[in-house]
């Protein structure tokens, strides 16, 4: 069931945008159904929805309330911003009825605190016994096609959690201080937009084990630790979203087919992270200054891809002012970095113990070191390869391409771009198609591993293995950097 709310264009902030919605619900509210009422809560919520039916509005005014469970589906509108305060494993709003909205309240929550939590379930062991695992939390929700809208969290372990959700909808709130700001785990077709959130203890945004969710046009900022977290999920979109100030950006962790689209990061030591995860497109994002001092003086990543991430397209994107714009670390390949502008970092792109990635049409501009090549085997170019703004090569027939080729300035292996471009390029419109096709047909270097089976004799016998391994491989630790 797809309730009219659903399609409310939703902004950001603001007194008008907010009453423009509320009133926008409320005359819903009186034409959605002929049976449907709206009702006034009083002091007591529980108690209106217990008499509401399917269906109807509830009104909460200005003040202070109990928490509450919404157990049928009922729009639940907040007028002054009522506030529900959470205590220990008593969420301020538990959701547990399919196609349910919550709109203009503030919850209060109850940080993590095992000793509490613990002490809790010894004074009510019949009750809890199944429950030992849900957060503090200031919203869950537990049913299907729920709206979470114009909600203030904070101070709560987790700010809304949802598990195995479809189609949840959390637009325009915001989450303050909490540990986790929304976190949906085995969801579907998830939505996270417009919300702002800050000061985290883990993440803002976590999506583990789900499918489909959009974390769009949010801001996160000063998280202790991930921004913006994917975790073992796939086909998912984060797009036109600020991080800011966060250890961690935006990170993939082992996930697929996901967008990563025209973000900005920044202040983080990864702006943008891919860790074993493949199939994604990381497209038209900016990520810059991001260089931290807590660790490591001046270190910070652009955007990186890590641990065997593979057939990722990195496309079009800015990196600058951070100690490695544009990275591929341990065991990354057949990934396509095309067109993309690395510019006043220390090194504009690192590649470090990878092989079969094509690295072509991109500028690299004002770095201390352009490119840094270590115990692997790239590819540099295509038909045409990349701008160095430190090539003194030259160009005899004036067709764009320098007639001496780039040499990778650093690392062991010997890299060298055989088409460097003599001026900046660009890309105003991108073929996914053909940049798969120039993978396939530049990129084609067969690992000796690979192709060679191994075989012993014992006795009259002899005894094929193989050479691919069976786990990921442990890598040593880099050469120096400016070795």
């Amino acid at each position: 069931m797809k309730w009219p709310w659903s399609s409310l264009a939703c902004g950001t902030s603001g007194t008008d945008i907010r009453t423009g919605l509320l009133l926008s619900l409320l005359a819903l509210a009186m034409i959605s159904s002929a049976t449907a009422s709206t009702l006034q809560a009083g002091t007591d919520v529980q108690a209106a929805i217990d008499k509401a039916i399917s269906g109807d509005t509830i009104i909460v005014g200005p003040g202070q309330y109990n928490p509450f469970e919404v157990d049928k589906p009922l729009r639940i509108v907040g007028v002054g911003w009522p506030v529900v305060q959470a205590t220990v494993q008593t969420p301020g709003i538990t959701i547990s009825a399919d196609s349910t909205l919550v709109f203009g309240f503030k919850i209060k929550g109850v940080p993590e605190d095992s000793t509490s939590k613990f002490d809790y379930y010894m004074q009510h062991p019949a009750t809890t016994a199944l429950r030992l695992n849900l957060p503090n939390a200031g919203i869950i929700v537990q049913g299907n096609d729920v709206a979470i809208q114009n909600v203030a969290l904070s101070g709560a372990q987790v700010g809304v959690y949802a598990d195995d959700a479809v189609n949840l909808s959390v637009v325009n709130d915001t989450f303050d201080r909490c540990g986790t700001g929304a976190q949906l785990l085995n969801c579907r077709t998830g939505r996270i937009s417009n919300c702002r959130l800050s000061g985290c203890d883990k993440s803002g945004i976590d999506v583990e084990h789900s499918s489909g969710t959009k974390a769009e046009n949010n801001s996160v900022s000063n998280t202790s630790n991930t921004g913006i977290l994917l975790k073992e999920s796939a086909s998912c979109s984060v797009s036109n979203n600020t991080a800011s100030g966060n250890k961690e950006g935006i990170v993939l962790w082992n996930s697929t087919f996901t967008d990563v689209s025209r973000n900005r990061v920044d202040h983080s030591y990864y702006g943008i992270l891919a860790s074993g995860s493949n199939n994604n497109t990381i497209l038209d994002n900016v990520a810059e200054d991001n260089r931290r001092n807590e660790i490591i003086e001046g270190f910070g990543i652009g955007i990186s891809l890590q641990e065997n991430s593979s057939h990722n397209i990195l496309a079009r994107n800015t990196a600058s002012r951070s100690f490695n714009g544009l990275e591929l670390i341990r065991g990354c390949s057949y990934n396509v970095v095309y067109s993309n502008n690395a510019t006043d970092n220390t090194h504009g792109i690192r590649v470090d113990k990878n092989y079969n990635n094509l690295i072509y049409h991109n500028n690299f501009v004002r770095n201390t070191i352009s490119a840094y090549d270590n115990s692997t085997h790239n590819f540099w170019n295509a038909s045409v390869g990349n701008y160095y703004s430190d090539y003194r090569g030259t160009d005899g027939d004036g067709d764009g391409v320098g007639d001496q080729p780039y040499v990778i300035p650093m690392g062991n292996t010997k890299s060298v771009d055989a088409r460097p471009l003599i001026k900046p390029c660009s890309t105003a419109f991108l073929n996914m198609d053909e940049l798969k096709m120039a993978l396939l047909k530049y990129a084609r270097y067969d690992p000796e591993e690979e192709n060679n089976a191994p075989y012993r004799r014992t006795g009259s016998m002899i005894v094929i293995g193989s050479k691919r391994p069976t786990s990921p491989p442990e890598w040593p630790d880099s050469v120096p950097l400016f070795s």
